[in-house]
């Protein structure tokens, strides 16, 4: 095992727990027909290529705000969503959660996001849930020492607010819907206390873990 990266070290003498599946799951075979779909259904315009590894797109809208995350500003649907209804049946259209944006992330075969930090958790006002759409073997997600890859079919969420790091070195692209929330005692519910728990706890390793990686980068 390689040794544990100073971030990483943190985390695993904390306890904390990381990331878990939600109680959702979706039908992992109908779910990526109707992402190819909308993929297939949204035009080179309409794909944004932010932050891209191979030139080729990263994301596609499904809901978005005009206003800030966390505003008053209505929800607006892309046309991509049309060819998604089992996503808004079983997650968009949860009684009482608060969705700010969703959207449809691709990571190239090869690709990867390299350690980061997001103000994202379910300690935190704003959360990322992610639904597993196509995920190859050899792709995971690092949150700080725990390797995590989870089925296709599943929502599940994590401490984003933890240094963490996405690979996917496999000849496959890994594709994911995000869905960011407002937290609120619903999304809370859908997931284990113990990932929300010791909200001082959790920010003070966070910031400890994002000092170590600072340092690390400006050395």
């Amino acid at each position: 095992m390689a040794e544990l990266l100073p971030w990483q070290r943190l985390t695993m003498e904390s306890g904390l727990l990381l990331a878990a599946a939600s109680s959702i799951r979706l039908d992992a075979a109908e779910l990526h027909r109707q992402t190819m779909a909308a993929i297939a259904a949204t035009p080179p315009e309409a794909r944004n290529r932010y932050g891209s590894e191979d030139g080729d797109w990263t994301a596609i809208t499904l809901v978005a705000k005009a206003g800030a995350y966390g505003s008053d500003a209505p929800l607006q649907r892309s046309p991509a969503l049309d060819h998604l209804p089992l996503l808004e049946t079983a997650v968009l259209s949860l009684p009482g959660l608060q969705v700010e944006g969703s959207h449809i992330i691709r990571q190239p075969a090869g690709g990867f996001l390299r350690w980061h930090y997001d103000q994202q958790a379910l300690h935190l006002p704003l959360a990322r849930l992610l639904l597993a759409v196509q995920v190859p073997d050899e792709a995971f997600t690092w949150i700080g020492h725990e390797k995590l890859a989870f089925p296709a079919g599943t929502l599940w969420t994590g401490d984003f607010s933890q240094p963490h790091q996405v690979e996917n070195p496999s000849n496959q692209d890994r594709l994911v819907i995000a869905v960011d929330v407002t937290v609120n005692d619903m999304v809370r519910s859908l997931f284990p206390p113990a990932l929300y728990a010791d909200a001082a706890g959790r920010q003070y390793r966070a910031q400890e873990g994002i000092n170590a990686l600072l340092t690390a980068r400006s050395g």
